[in-house]
């Protein structure tokens, strides 16, 4: 009967000698085992997803197969590859990222269906759907400009190195009731405080106290290049100088766009990067107030030795790849992580929208780059790449790849 079938079961195993219920214990644990090792290894299920940082910021990553990926089989991920080894040559830790390192350093000259079967073998995407919206995509670049190491009448305007002092906020660092939103400070004999804004530094702030690392044409030159991160600049016996990112003042990246906006700017052709140069250039009495109401000022270093083929040097610390290389946020995703991107880009014939769907390697971040599907392409150097990554702002799909267990 059903109610004594249990009662029956235990008299049974009990009466049986002790190696056979030990052996029937190791029979039951080993099955367990393989059934949720089975649960594990089925498509989309990975226990590390649920310790994402995205996850658990609570942002969903939906799981996908690589046929889900909109143009993923007629990219050509070769330069994508590229950029992937640069990362895993850069550092290693104990990330499953590295595992994979090891087995991308192994291949030998792969083409594009070797690459692209490499990425499918050993990685799974994941759709990232913000808990705010879609995924967003700007582009940046890296300028050429005129400049001088020494301060003449054309060259007047600064770039500055690392002032001595100034540090990333940590937890160390941080001073009881410390403005959240200040990442940097600065030691002075009275302690750790923050450091000085754009307009105190426009104000002269630093004047004597730092050297300048060169100079440029005028403080909207040197903005753009505030806002890219890094330059090439031609000295005037033809030399040609790199500057990338040192460090920056602490205070929070806010859009001069935005602020003009408030205060019903509107340059002719909206405010695209050309058009707002266009109306600093124009309008030299009121832009200082305007570049002013971004807080953030940056501070860059020389970077010698680097080839000139390659881009500048990203937060990762590896020359970025045009068209390949992405910024995104740190708080979300770790350098080196492939990242392929599905969206409508005004880069068609008189800036008509085309699908840009390719795969790329998280190699940079920005000030204004937040958020799980929030990123930034690096598109190239020079005023040509200039223009068409200036004028683009769109919303789209973002995959990334996380490694198999």
């Amino acid at each position: 009967m059903p109610p004594s079938l249990p009662t029956e079961l235990i008299a049974r195993f009990t009466a049986r000698p002790r190696w056979r219920r030990e052996l029937a214990c190791v029979a039951g644990a080993v099955a367990l085992a393989a059934v949720v090792a089975l649960v594990f290894a089925l498509p989309g299920r990975d226990r590390s997803i649920a310790d994402h940082p995205a996850v658990k910021a609570g942002h969903r990553l939906v799981a996908v197969g690589f046929e889900d990926l909109p143009g993923f089989s007629a990219d050509d991920p070769s330069e994508a590859f590229a950029a992937f080894l640069r990362s895993c040559g850069h550092g290693r830790d104990e990330s499953r990222l590295a595992d994979v390192c090891l087995k991308a350093e192994a291949l030998s000259d792969p083409d594009a269906d070797a690459v692209r079967a490499f990425f499918v073998g050993n990685f799974r995407p994941y759709r990232v759907e913000p808990k705010d919206g879609a995924a967003v995509y700007t582009a940046y670049y890296e300028p050429v400009v005129p400049g001088s190491r020494v301060k003449t009448g054309r060259f007047a305007t600064p770039l500055y190195p690392l002032p001595a002092g100034l540090e990333p906020v940590t937890g160390k660092t941080r001073p009881e009731g410390w403005d959240e939103t200040l990442t940097w400070g600065r030691r002075t004999e009275r302690g750790f405080e923050p450091f000085y804004t754009r307009a105190e530094i426009d104000g002269g702030a630093l004047d004597g106290a730092v050297k300048p690392l060169v100079y440029v044409e005028d403080s909207v030159e040197a903005f753009y290049i505030h806002i890219q991160g890094s330059t090439r600049i031609a000295l005037p016996d033809g030399a040609l100088m790199r500057v990338g990112f040192a460090g920056k003042n602490g205070h929070p990246y806010s859009s001069v766009g935005k602020a003009m906006q408030a205060k019903g700017i509107v340059p002719d052709g909206g405010f695209s990067m050309d058009a707002m140069r266009a109306y600093f250039r124009a309008n030299p009495d009121i832009t200082p107030s305007l570049l002013q109401e971004n807080r953030s000022y940056i501070f860059f270093r020389e970077i010698a030795g680097l080839a000139p083929d390659l881009g500048p040097i990203g937060g990762e610390g590896v020359p970025l790849t045009a068209g390949r290389s992405i910024a995104v946020d740190t708080a979300y995703h770790r350098y080196g992580t492939p990242v392929f991107v599905d969206a409508e880009l005004p880069i068609g014939k008189d800036r008509a929208r085309e699908p840009f769907r390719r795969l790329m390697i998280a190699q940079d971040t920005g000030s204004a780059i937040k958020g799980p599907a929030r990123a930034d392409l690096f598109w190239g150097t020079g005023r040509e790449a200039g223009s068409m990554a200036g004028g683009i702002k769109a919303d789209g799909s973002f995959f990334v790849f996380v490694p198999k267990p």
